[in-house]
């Protein structure tokens, strides 16, 4: 039967004709007693015409029905991809050339705050903060420049609802026949979880590397602990003899022995609080106490190495907000590493002083100084000009200065010496205008002569 249908064309034409041309054929039969040749030739071509047009009939009914099967399938396919798009927790995404949103599914009110409506025909900068706009257009700039059709970057939402979320966006670049870049498409799935999980493991890394730098400096400065030790313990034993054996004064060789013990008690202290393992604790504090306990800490072994620390501030306390124990590990790196530039000796001299709303700390040494073409990489990680070095400490001492908000400049000439400004901001600033602000820690960062 189904074959009989794929010919239904073919036979119905021609009956159809012979039905029309039966009078003809009557009469001309009547008329000359047969059919005659061009009578029959005449037949032939109308038959053969008829079939032709009957095959032409079944061929578009054919397609006719193939494209009512793929009409019903489309719609279908379209009702439930519509189901399926709609129903992602990601957002799929379409952009024109310009950035321009041209279509997101509904997944995106819940992940950006923002309806789909609003966000239509706006630039897709309106959503994102201005560090990952900068992502965005980095690797726009990377794959145009490479030649690649995708790619992925972390993307931060702005959300006036949530604040804001992380998103991963996998992003392809659309080009028209002629390879003329037309737009984008793609998928946002937000990554959360990860990013806060990111988080914590750098905090974690940094937390580890800074006890593990400050493990390293008390070891380091075991030898002049000792000595420092040492020093007053010779005096106590020589006044407790002294005490034995009747001398006069005894008040007096009191008051000297209880001297020297609380000169060890504060330096077992420094020591002490160095080598602990703390979380941060911000407070108000004056920085130049910090300075003198380091300084103590420090101070004979400079002496150690033939090298003289001089202080250069006022007695009038200068107040920041810090955690006290970072801040003195910044300070102890920072000199350690210049009395280890001094193999021969010298002077260190740190100077701390208020000024244009910023607290600057400036350590001067006259060491070796550091070549120009490694300035630039001082503070990243793992890069050292120590043979022995990990490239470590400056890196943890930089990340703790930022996370004081303040900033390190550094400057240096080779067989002169080096000099570090740490500016943070003061607790109570006075009032002074931005240009003269940039003019004088310009002056202040250049290197003394």
């Amino acid at each position: 039967m189904e074959k009989i249908k794929k010919y239904t064309g073919r036979i119905m034409v021609p009956v159809l004709f012979i039905l029309l041309l039966a009078p003809y054929l009557a009469s001309s039969v009547i008329d000359e007693g047969g059919v005659s040749i061009l009578a029959g030739t005449y037949l032939f071509a109308v038959l053969s015409i008829a079939w032709s047009l009957g095959a032409i009939f079944d061929d578009k009914r054919k397609t006719i029905a193939l494209l009512q099967d793929s009409e019903g399938r489309y719609r279908i396919f379209s009702k439930y991809s519509k189901e399926l798009v709609n129903s992602f927790n990601e957002v799929i995404f379409q952009t024109d050339h310009k950035g321009k949103w041209l279509y997101l599914n509904p997944a995106w009110k819940s992940m950006s705050g923002a309806t789909v409506n609003e966000s239509l025909g706006l630039h897709f900068s309106k959503h994102v903060d201005n560090t990952s706009y900068q992502d965005v257009l980095k690797a726009f700039a990377e794959s145009f420049e490479q030649g690649k059709k995708y790619f992925r970057v972390d993307i931060k939402l702005r959300d006036a609802k949530k604040g804001s979320s992380w998103v991963e966006a996998f992003v392809k670049l659309i080009y028209d026949e002629a390879g003329k870049f037309i737009g984008t498409a793609g998928i946002l799935s937000e990554i959360n979880e990860r990013k806060h999980a990111e988080e914590k493991l750098v905090s974690l890394n940094e937390h580890l590397a800074i006890t593990s730098s400050k493990l390293s400096t008390a070891a380091q400065l075991a030898a002049g602990i000792a000595h420092e030790v040492r020093n007053p313990m010779t005096a106590i034993l020589g006044f407790v003899k002294l005490i034995r054996d009747g001398g006069t004064d005894k008040q007096e060789y009191y008051d000297i022995i209880f001297s020297e013990i609380n000169r060890i008690e504060q330096v077992l202290n420094e020591l002490l609080m160095l080598s602990k393992p703390s979380g941060a604790v911000f407070l108000e504090k004056d920085l130049k106490k910090s300075c003198d306990h380091v300084v103590t800490l420090l101070e004979t072994n400079a002496v150690l190495n033939n090298i003289q620390i001089h202080k250069n501030y006022d007695a009038e306390p200068i107040f920041i907000y810090f955690d006290e124990n970072q801040i003195k590990q910044v300070l102890i790196n920072i000199i350690k590493n210049s009395i280890e530039s001094m193999p021969d000796g010298g002077n260190i001299f740190l100077s701390i002083y208020e000024q244009n709303r910023e607290v600057f700390v400036t350590i001067l040494d006259e060491g070796e100084g550091i070549p120009e073409n490694s300035l630039q990489k001082v503070g990243e990680p793992f890069f050292t000009t120590k043979s022995s070095g990990t490239g470590l400490g400056l890196s943890v001492c930089f990340k703790i200065i930022e996370k004081h908000g303040g900033k390190v400049f550094i400057t240096s000439e080779l067989k002169k010496g080096t000099k570090i400004v740490c500016v943070f901001p003061a607790v109570q600033p006075k009032n002074l205008s931005g240009n003269e602000k940039e003019e004088e820690r310009d002056e202040m960062v250049k290197p003394e002569k």
